[in-house]
């Protein structure tokens, strides 16, 4: 309940955001086997079984606003470590209760920072030393060493740093453990969001080509129609009694023989 305080004053004194309206967020998570975001938000009824069942107090109510009483996962006070036990408790189907395998999970998907990450920085500044010729950065790999779905989820690229592969589930486990303050250098971007940098890029790109092929209009015959002008082709259109004409190789026999 702190946290959601937190969260909702943060929202409007920090962030300047309307705390009342729902949205996505860095490392916040809704538990293994949630359905989609608006399905969930209907099935849910705030029983508060999937917290009370969790072995490692990893869920927690959300606070004030439009989600306020539904469970959530926040990794870097406590991350999910894949029970599932959640899942198998849960009396509506918010949570889906057939899903077993921790593998399967998709809560989201981690995100390293490489301008915080202590191994990246060694990556750049050690091997390649800065103009202070001193030493930045650790190997750290933290995030490698305590991911359950080691060398499936995250790989130690040339056994130096880590990379985030798609296997990732999200669960958090790395985020609790990152190392670095006050900022870590690995997120969780909740299912549904995609990448941070691109959020809301393909309905941007989908909504430009598809105002641009309204606005186009063809300057010779020669051009493909387009916009309204293909609309007006296709709407004029009439196939109504007339038969439609085939090419085939080879010739139809009459009869059919002993076909059924």
């Amino acid at each position: 309940m702190i946290h959601g305080l937190f969260d909702f004053f943060r929202k409007i004194l920090v962030d300047r955001r309307n705390p009342f309206i729902s949205d996505y967020e860095i490392n916040r998570l809704r538990p293994p086997g949630a359905v989609e975001e608006q399905k969930f938000m209907a099935l849910c009824i705030r029983c508060n079984r999937c917290m009370e069942v969790c072995p490692y107090g990893s869920i927690k109510r959300a606070g004030l606003g439009a989600t306020i009483g539904t469970p959530h996962v926040f990794p870097q006070d406590k991350a999910c470590y894949l029970c599932m036990a959640c899942c198998r408790l849960c009396p509506t189907g918010a949570l889906d209760k057939d899903l077993k395998d921790p593998s399967k999970v998709k809560m989201g998907k981690a995100k390293i920072e490489p301008s915080i990450c202590y191994s990246h920085l060694f990556l750049e500044h050690d091997v390649i030393p800065d103009e202070s010729l001193e030493k930045i950065g650790a190997l750290c790999n933290t995030c490698y060493n305590v991911c359950p779905l080691r060398d499936k989820a995250i790989i130690l690229k040339d056994n130096l740093y880590p990379v985030i592969l798609d296997d990732c589930v999200g669960c958090g486990i790395c985020v609790e453990r990152c190392p670095t303050r006050p900022k870590r250098a690995i997120n969780v971007i909740p299912a549904g969001m995609g990448r941070v940098d691109e959020a809301g890029f393909y309905f941007r790109k989908a909504r430009t080509h598809f105002d641009s092929s309204r606005s186009k209009e063809p300057s010779s015959s020669q051009q493909p129609l387009s916009g309204e002008s293909l609309l007006e082709q296709k709407y004029n259109i009439d196939s109504s009694g007339k038969t439609p004409k085939f090419d085939f190789p080879y010739e139809q026999p009459k009869v059919k023989g002993d076909w059924d």
